[in-house]
């Protein structure tokens, strides 16, 4: 159930960011798109900041500029939104 609400609330703030498509999940971790060309630079910028999340985007196809993130705590899940700002 916690994962569930904190996905919830992950997802929303998601959401609130410009220039990102989030996908809807019933997983413990949430898919979304960046801006064309972002999802790689983004990665390396929260990799640099200690923030772990997975690129996809060398994948390549229906994949390209989307990052996963795993739900985490609520503290990690703020650490992350808040490196996110950043990109």
């Amino acid at each position: 159930q916690r994962v569930h609400a904190d996905r919830a609330v992950l997802t929303a703030a998601l959401q609130a960011l410009p220039g990102l498509t989030v996908y809807p999940s019933a997983a413990n971790f949430i898919l979304f798109r960046t801006p064309p060309g972002q999802a790689t630079p983004w990665f390396n910028q929260l990799k640099a900041q200690q923030i772990l999340i997975k690129n996809l985007s060398p994948a390549g196809g229906l994949l390209q500029d989307c990052l996963r993130v795993t739900v985490g705590t609520p503290a990690e899940n703020q650490a992350f939104l808040a490196a996110l700002q950043g990109c």
